[in-house]
């Protein structure tokens, strides 16, 4: 067994930057962490794999989720400090609807009734803490919501 392995016998030589990069796409972030490491104890000059490690890294700490039909918001977090919003911005023409709500604790979900109209619409959801100037500070940002 070669050094990269050794730890992670279970990878052999499918420890790669592109392996991790897969798992990460589908949600298994341990296991591209894991498959990171045993590239980096290979060649811990491994420029993709670096990379990778950053991006894994960046992952680790506050995170949201979101979806919704055009009536509801369902919203997931974790990790959110004690101090943090869910902040909702609502796109629907050129009307713009906003809101905040506090999170209630490190992990949780809230359900947000949406004004109306249902359809077309857009919005942008973040967990954000209350600057020193009084501005929201995104602190972790869902994918753009459409229906």
């Amino acid at each position: 067994m070669n050094d990269a392995s050794s730890k992670h016998p279970h990878l052999g030589r499918l420890a790669s930057p592109t392996m991790a990069q897969i798992f990460m796409h589908q949600g298994h972030l341990r296991e591209a962490r894991e498959t990171i490491d045993a590239v980096l104890e290979g060649d811990p000059d491994a420029g993709a794999a670096l990379v990778i490690r950053d991006r894994l890294r960046a992952l680790d700490g506050p995170a949201i989720q979101a979806r919704s039909d055009g009536r509801v918001l369902e919203v997931r977090w974790q990790e959110a400090p004690a101090d943090a919003h869910v902040l909702v911005i609502v796109f629907r023409g050129r009307g713009v609807w906003v809101t905040s709500r506090a999170c209630d604790g490190g992990a949780g979900q809230r359900r947000i009734d949406l004004p109306g109209p249902t359809r077309p619409g857009a919005a942008s959801v973040c967990l954000a803490l209350c600057g020193d100037d009084g501005a929201p500070r995104p602190i972790a940002v869902t994918e753009a919501l459409v229906w």
